[in-house]
Formats: structure tokens, sequence, C-alpha cells
């Protein structure tokens, strides 16, 4: 009776774990990005927080330091947007019911370009009638768009306090991420035995190379942005630029922020912003990712750029915006991992013929 007893009680652990494990997952499933989300931020500024440590700081000390700048540079965009929100909205409105407002004639040196100069003015001209037909068309239905966008703020709204818990969360990951890092080495010795330290560097190594390069990438892109706006005299270019950091994310997802810029700009009659608006985001913005990014992930590890491409837009379908860290992190190690299995497979095969003349 002993060992059926046993046998029970062991299986009545595991389903009393499981059920445990599930209940806590159900607790924390609103909250997991959040927390995923937290511990990337807190990954890639630890070499900052370590060096407050350096300077004799506590760990709540240095993890205040840590979490206000960060706070601020965050939330501060969303908050002055959020706040200014109801007042754009009208300006929007009163702008589509303006019905004296006109295309702009093509200019003068359009005109005079050789070659091409009689279709690209057709081309403008064209452009301008359908731009009239959107506008009218925004003013019939301009009363649902604004519906539309208020439910949208609302459920910006409502990612923006899971980025404050984010922020809130991160001062515990800085405070307790040592002792936390200590205990998932723990789990994976005991799940990977001898190749525990390989692991663990092939995950930090690959971590690191996503996640500099994609956030590395859009930094760059977002303050050249931000250049290019203050040039140009465009209102609200900080926030602007805050927004053009989180599509840069996404391979051509600044053409979102380029693209409507540049056509408000011609509606306003600044031909010449406009196009330079066009040719600076197109010239100069759009290629940064081109060379920038291979640059920052090369200096880790050699990922295919297709890899990390899928990852992106694979991750963004299938977790929302924080896949676009997950999946290619996702593939960058399976890929690495498979490599490291790959090489030390050759090194046994080819080790095993040498051990046996060698017994000869």
């Amino acid at each position: 009776m002993s060992p059926a007893i046993t046998r029970y009680e062991r299986i009545a652990s595991f389903a009393a774990l499981c059920v445990l494990l599930f209940a806590c997952y159900q607790v924390l499933q609103p909250f997991i990005f959040d927390l995923l989300w937290a511990a990337i931020l807190c990954y890639v500024t630890w070499p900052l927080y370590a060096g407050l440590r350096d300077w004799r700081l506590s760990r709540d000390w240095a993890a205040i330091c840590m979490v206000l700048p960060i706070g601020l540079l965050v939330l501060t965009p969303f908050v002055a947007a959020a706040l200014n929100f109801t007042d754009d909205i009208n300006r929007v409105l009163r702008w589509l019911g303006d019905n004296s407002h006109t295309w702009p004639p093509p200019p003068d040196w359009l005109k005079n370009l050789p070659w091409v100069a009689e279709s690209v003015v057709e081309s403008w001209k064209s452009f301008g009638e359908d731009s009239g037909r959107v506008i009218n068309m925004a003013r019939q239905y301009a009363l649902s768009v604004s519906s539309w966008i208020l439910k949208q703020s609302i459920s910006l709204a409502g990612e923006l306090m899971h980025m404050g818990l984010s922020i809130l969360v991160l001062f515990f990951f800085y405070r307790d991420g040592e002792r936390v890092a200590e205990h998932a080495i723990s789990v994976v010795e005991r799940l990977a035995g001898e190749q525990t330290q390989r692991i663990l560097h092939i995950v930090r190594t690959s971590l690191r190379a996503v996640v500099y390069g994609i956030l590395g990438t859009a930094l760059a892109q977002a303050l050249v942005s931000i250049l290019g706006f203050v040039i140009a005299g465009v209102p609200y270019a900080f926030v602007l630029g805050v927004v053009a950091f989180f599509l840069m994310i996404i391979p051509a997802a600044g053409t979102l922020v380029w693209l409507p810029i540049s056509i408000w700009l011609l509606m306003e009659g600044e031909t010449g912003w406009a196009i330079f608006i066009a040719l600076w985001f197109l010239l100069l913005v759009g290629t940064i990712d081109n060379w920038l990014r291979p640059i920052l992930i090369s200096r880790e590890v050699e990922l295919p750029f297709v890899l990390i491409l899928f990852g992106i837009f694979g991750g963004l379908l299938a977790f929302g915006f924080i896949g676009v860290f997950i999946g290619p992190t996702l593939l960058a190690t399976s890929y690495a991992l498979m490599l490291d299995w790959l090489i030390r497979k050759e090194q046994e095969t080819l080790a095993v013929p040498v051990d046996d003349e060698q017994a000869d």
C-alpha cells in the first residue's frame, strides 16, 4: 500500500502545483506584458544603474535616480499630448469646416523642370483633386471620426496606465534585480546543468543585440526626426519625435509620421517645407536603419537581418507592441542556440576519430 499512497501523493502534489501555477497565471495575466516591458528596460539600462551603485548609492536611491528620469522621458510627452488633446481635436474639426481651404497651385519652379514638368504638374493637380475629395469625405464623417478618436484615446489612456505600472515595477527590478537574477540562474542550472553558463551567455548576447539594435536605431531616427521638425517649424516637434521613436521601431512605420505632416504643410501652402520634410525622411531618416541597425546588432552577435525582420513583425502580430522585442529575441536566441549545438556536435564528431587513432 505504501508505494501506491506515495504515487497518489505525488500525483496530487503535481496537480496542486499545476492548479497553483494556473491561478498565479490568471492573477498576473493582465500584467505580464507590463512585467516584460519593465524587465527589458531594466536590462537595457542596468549598466547605468550599476554605475550609480559604484558611487556608493543605496539600492533604493539608485533605483529612484533611474526610475524618475525614465518615467519623465516616457510619460511626459503622452501626458502633455493628452492635456492638449481636446483643443487639437477642436482645431482639426474647425480646419475641416473651413470651406475656403483649397489645394495650392503648382509652384513655378515645378513648371520649369526639364522633360518632366508637364507630367509632374498634372500629377500635382490630380493629387490636389483627390485630396479635395478626401477632405470633403472627412467633413462628412468628422463626427464619427472624432468619436472613434475618443474611443482610441480611452484605449491609449489604458495603455498609459500600463506604462506607468511598468515604471513602478521597474523600481523593484532595479532594487531586487541581483537577487532575482540569482534565483533565475539557479532555476536554469537545475534545468540545463553544465550548459547553464553557455546558454545564459547566448541569451544575454542575443537580447542585448536585439534591444540595442532596435532601440538604438529608433532613438537615432527619432533625434534626427525632431531636428527636421524643428527646422521646418512643425509644432509639437518633441511629441512627434517621441511618437516617431515608437513607430521607427517597426520598419517602414515612420511613414505614418512624416507623410501626414508633409501633406498638412502642403495644405497650409508651405510647399517648400513639405518637400523638405519628405526628402528629410526619405533620404536621411529612412536610411539610418539600413546601416546603423546591422552595426549595432553585429557588435554582439552575427544574426541574419531577415530573422530580425520576421521577429519584429511576427512578435508584433502575436504579442502587440512588446512583441517587437520578444519576437526577435526569441528567434535570435533560438538561432544562436541551434548554431551552438551544431558546432558542438561537429567538434564532438571530429574529436572521435582523433581519440580512436590515439587509442591505436
